[in-house]
Formats: structure tokens, C-alpha cells, sequence
């Protein structure tokens, strides 16, 4: 369950985060570096407060002070990574690991949801390149948020996807690492800070594109595969909504509505 912070003297929680990127930026005292990871977190609250317009005017101010070549390397040391960044990929140094995580799971699922075989494919290599395999060769030197763990569950989802629905070569690993894992409890909020997204619903997804494709061969398999993705769907209902009935990020939340509706219709009876 992702922690649940209280504003001081009862403050509302949407104004809380605005003001405290409004303070952020103000703090700074305009060094240029420590500028544009405030304007980044402003923007970044505004959008999820579905204030985009704001949002948008905000990062066109970030833009007009921000240069790769001269911040992208300080704000990795002050900050462990640059979340500044969408062309300027050759400034990342090959160990910023958490960074490339950042920028590439968001391109990586926005090419997937096209539906279209050439993107999954796309998205697939785009993430092989330049997030799983460098996780990989870094071993356990990688940062705990760019962890094989994570890269694995991600990787399950685009290869089912770039498999067009048939079996691929890993798939009986993929099946057993999705039924067996055990995931830190931060990837939870990890995940919604930086993708918009729970790590149970992401988990949930894995599971549903594995019993798609495991569903003409293996009814059991494809049994424990949907009994597991709805245990974490369980898990990011108590994530996404609060007591109250409140929703903490609409995004993720309309994600993990979508992800249950597909498993229920798959676990129906025909």
C-alpha cells in the first residue's frame, strides 16, 4: 500500500503538492540545475492534478533553461537521475540506468497500446537495448529501482505483445517467473511516482497477456495465471483509492479499471 503522508494543518493534499513545487522553485535561488528538477516536479504535480495547460506552460519554461550538456551529469548527482530528458539520449552516461528506466517503460507502453505489431516489436527492442540488457550486464550494481526483477515483468508484457498472441521461446520462464515472484513493496509506489502506473496493475497485465497466449494449450496454466493477475489487482485497488473513496491517480487508476475488466472477462465462463 503506497504511504499515505498528511499536509500540515489539515491542508488538502492537491494544494499541498502545489505549493510545495511553487516553494521548490522558489528555493533554488534560479541555480539552473536545481531549476529544472523543481519546474520538472511542478509540472509533474500539475498533470497529475489533471491541470495540463499549466503543466505544459511550465515545461516550456523548463525547456528554455535546461541544456543536457551542461546539467543532465549534475542533476544524476544530485537527484540519481534526470527525468529532464526526451531526445538528448547520447548525454546519459551507460551506468544511468534509473534514468533510461524512466524515459524508456513510458515510450515503451505507449508503442504497445497501439495495438500494432511493428510498434510492439519496436518497443520491445527499444527496451531490450537500452534498459533490460545494461540491468543485466550491471548485475547487482544496478540501482534498486532499475532492478532485473522489475525488467523482467515489463519484458513479459512486450514480448507477448510483439509475439502477436503465439508462444515464444521464453514464454515457459516468463510463466513461472510471474507466478513465483517476490517483488520489494516499493516497486508499488515506484512505479506510480514514475510511470503513472501500480506495480501490482503492470504485474496484472503481465499475467493477463501470458493466459491469452497459454489459454488454447494450458487451461491450469492459464487458470493460475488470471488467479494471480486479479491477487494484484487487489493489491493496487488499496494503492490507487483511499478510505474515503478518494482516487490518488486517475491515470492509474483508469489503467488498472481496464487490466480487471479484461481478466474478469477472461476468467467468465464460455
Amino acid at each position: 500500500m503506497a504511504y499515505e503522508y498528511v499536509p500540515p494543518n489539515n491542508m488538502p493534499h492537491e494544494e499541498f503538492e502545489l505549493s510545495l513545487g511553487e516553494n521548490f522553485v522558489k528555493e533554488t535561488q534560479y541555480q539552473q540545475y536545481h531549476q529544472c528538477r523543481a519546474l520538472a516536479l511542478q509540472a509533474d504535480v500539475m498533470r497529475r492534478q489533471g491541470k495540463y495547460e499549466d503543466a505544459l506552460s511550465v515545461i516550456d519554461e523548463m525547456k528554455s533553461v535546461y541544456n543536457p550538456q551542461l546539467h543532465s551529469r549534475v542533476l544524476m548527482k544530485e537527484y540519481v537521475s534526470d527525468h529532464l530528458l526526451n531526445t538528448m539520449l547520447p548525454e546519459i552516461e551507460a551506468t544511468e540506468l534509473v534514468t533510461k528506466s524512466t524515459i524508456f517503460t513510458p515510450i515503451c507502453r505507449t508503442l504497445v497500446k497501439q495495438r500494432q505489431a511493428s510498434a510492439a516489436k519496436k518497443a520491445l527492442e527499444l527496451y531490450r537495448t537500452h534498459v533490460s540488457d545494461p540491468v543485466a550486464l550491471a548485475g547487482g550494481k544496478a540501482h534498486p529501482s532499475a532492478s532485473m526483477s522489475m525488467c523482467d515483468s515489463i519484458m513479459i508484457i512486450l514480448k507477448c505483445s510483439s509475439s502477436g498472441g503465439e508462444a515464444y521461446d521464453d514464454l515457459s520462464s516468463d510463466i513461472a517467473h510471474m507466478l513465483n515472484r517476490k517483488d520489494p513493496v516499493f516497486f508499488e509506489t515506484t512505479c506510480l511516482a514514475y510511470f503513472d502506473a501500480a506495480w501490482s496493475t503492470m504485474c496484472a497485465e503481465a499475467c493477463l497477456c501470458l493466459a491469452k497466449i497459454t489459454g488454447c494449450n494450458s487451461q491450469d496454466e492459464s487458470s493460475d495465471l488470471i488467479k494471480e493477475g486479479l491477487k494484484c489487482l487487489e493489491v493496487s485497488a488499496k494503492t490507487l483509492k483511499k478510505e474515503d473513496g478518494t482516487i490518488v491517480n486517475s491515470i492509474a487508476h483508469s489503467y488498472y479499471s481496464q487490466i480487471l475488466s479484461e481478466l474478469e472477462n477472461l476468467s467468465a465462463p464460455v
